[in-house]
């Protein structure tokens, strides 16, 4: 068994401070990505189903308006239900945020995301402590509501983080890993931790990012080893056959491992 992890479900949630620094150190890559695409790429199918590149880059945009100005979010909110009623609220409310973007090119969308990213930074930063209590519908089937203080500070740096990976997977950039991106992977593998009900297991995490940590509580019946990037992807449900070695102990392990799910 690995002899050295950390206790997942011990580790703190981003607090509004920590997640402004994080979320600019995320911007900063990921205009760094959006700078080296090119004429060719803006049209390249991605991860996220109907979305190709210029589409995401319109969602990021959308995103930034909706943390800025809460009227802007309602009123897609409202419109989602009544223009997409076949679709969970979640994915209604981004389908209007395409509407939104439809007419505008993928370089002008990048010059409007450099604009507002760090609006929206400082935005849900200062918003009041008893907002950040209540409790929200996620718009997800079987996820329960959520604090806005967590989706202000986890949710959307964890969002532009994966698509900032999605981007350069369809674009076939370099996904560049800085200091900052352990700290987004480290709320991702606490709400793992929280919501575990299996066996524990020592779960490391390979590569740039990654680390060892305890999954669930009491003694580990196994260790699992993969890759951070490619799990992230798997628990976002963007990979269901995500690559696992077993280091040691049980193989039942693999199974819940690989079936896990994240609200990303």
């Amino acid at each position: 068994m690995s002899e050295s992890f950390t206790e997942a479900a011990h580790l703190p949630q981003t607090d509004r401070d920590q997640s402004a620094v994080i979320a600019e150190a995320e911007g900063r890559a990921t205009l760094a990505l959006l700078g080296a695409l090119r004429d060719g790429d803006w049209r390249r199918p991605t991860d996220c189903g109907e979305w190709d590149v210029r589409t995401m880059v319109a969602h990021l945009v959308a995103q930034c308006e909706d943390n800025i100005h809460l009227g802007t979010m309602l009123r897609r909110e409202l419109v989602g239900r009544r223009r997409y009623p076949g679709k969970i609220a979640l994915d209604a409310h981004m389908a209007v945020q395409i509407d939104d973007h439809a007419a505008e090119a993928g370089p002008a969308l990048v010059e409007r995301f450099a604009l507002l990213w760090p609006r929206a930074v400082r935005a849900r930063r200062q918003r009041p402590s008893p907002m950040r209590r209540i409790k929200i519908n996620a718009g997800i089937p079987g996820v329960p509501p959520l604090a806005v203080g967590y989706l202000l500070d986890v949710i959307y740096n964890r969002d532009l983080w994966m698509h900032r990976i999605d981007l350069a997977r369809a674009a076939g950039r370099q996904i560049t890993i800085g200091d900052h991106d352990r700290q987004i992977v480290e709320q991702v593998i606490r709400d793992l931790a929280l919501a575990w009900s299996a066996a524990p297991v020592v779960l490391e995490l390979a590569g740039p990012g990654g680390g060892s940590w305890l999954i669930g509580s009491g003694e580990p019946t196994a260790v699992v080893r993969t890759d951070t990037v490619a799990y992230m992807r798997a628990l976002s449900g963007r990979d269901d056959d995500v690559p696992l070695e077993l280091v040691s102990g049980t193989e039942a392990a693999l199974t819940v491992v690989r079936q896990a799910k994240v609200v990303f």
